[in-house]
């Protein structure tokens, strides 16, 4: 079975946000430059799927890069095992993609 099939088909950017931006010791009034904080407060709620702009906007309020926040959606959990199953998945894409 590929790793493929165990990737979850849908982002979870409210998840990912909460985790990241508790990890960092963060409130959602610290978020408040790069979104007002009922936007933020309904991202994280999973009512609002965040814009390109919005991710790389509340990143660098994090101190992250946006592909962390995406990456983040995208784990099932934020631990080792999670995170590991999806750099697989990732460099097997990269690979069937760019040529050596």
């Amino acid at each position: 079975m590929s790793s493929r099939k165990r990737v979850p088909p849908q982002a979870d950017f409210g998840r990912a946000l909460r985790q990241l931006r508790a990890a960092r010791g963060l409130v959602q009034e610290d978020m408040l430059l790069a979104t007002s904080r009922r936007h933020i407060s309904r991202i994280e709620q999973g009512h609002q799927v965040p814009s390109v702009r919005t991710i790389e906007v509340l990143a660098e309020q994090m101190q992250i890069h946006p592909l962390t926040l995406v990456a983040v959606a995208y784990c099932a959990e934020l631990d080792a095992a999670s995170v590991s199953e999806l750099l697989k998945t990732l460099k097997s894409d990269f690979k069937g993609l760019v040529a050596d």
